[in-house]
C-alpha cells in the first residue's frame, strides 16, 4: 500500500470473490482506496492461484515489505473449489482485511466477536462488520 491506496492485479479464477472483496473493503467512509493497476501506478498487490491438497488454508496473503513490493493474495484451488461462493467470497474479503493490516479475531459462545476476520472461513461474514471497520478506523483514521 502506498499514498492512501492499494493498486491490484489478478491472475486468478475467481474474479467475482475478489472483486466482492474489493468492493466489501470499499465501504463508506473506507480512507484506503483500492483500485486496478495501471500503467502509471505501482502495483500493491496480486490475486492468484496455488493448489495444495496438503493445505488447510483457502487463502494466503504475504507481506512483501520493500520500496515497489507486490504483497500477494493466493487462493488454494484444492480447497476454494470444495467451498461455496459465499464462502469463496468469506475467504477474499478475509485476506484482503490481513492486506489491509487487520489480524485475525476470535471469541466463543456468547461474547463471540462477529467479525469477517475470523480464522475459519464457515464462521465470518463476507463484509466488514463494525467490529471490522472499528479497528480499520484505528488503523487509518
Amino acid at each position: 500500500m502506498d499514498e492512501g491506496e492499494i493498486r491490484w492485479t489478478a491472475s486468478t479464477k475467481y474474479k467475482a470473490e475478489y472483486q466482492h472483496a474489493n468492493r466489501a473493503w470499499s465501504y463508506s467512509g473506507a480512507k484506503i482506496k483500492i483500485a486496478p493497476d495501471s500503467a502509471t501506478t505501482v502495483n500493491d498487490l496480486n490475486y492468484e492461484d496455488f493448489s495444495d491438497a496438503r493445505n488447510a488454508a483457502a487463502g494466503v496473503w504475504s507481506r512483501h515489505p520493500g520500496i515497489a513490493a507486490t504483497d500477494l493474495i493466493r487462493f488454494n484451488k484444492a480447497r476454494m473449489d470444495t467451498f461455496d461462493a459465499a464462502t469463496r467470497r468469506m475467504v477474499a474479503a478475509h485476506e484482503l482485511g490481513h492486506a489491509l493490516g487487520l489480524c485475525h479475531k476470535s471469541g466463543s459462545g456468547k461474547n463471540a466477536v462477529k467479525s469477517v476476520m475470523w480464522p475459519e472461513a464457515a464462521r465470518y461474514p463476507d463484509v466488514p462488520t463494525d467490529v471490522d471497520k472499528a479497528n480499520y478506523r484505528r488503523l487509518w483514521g
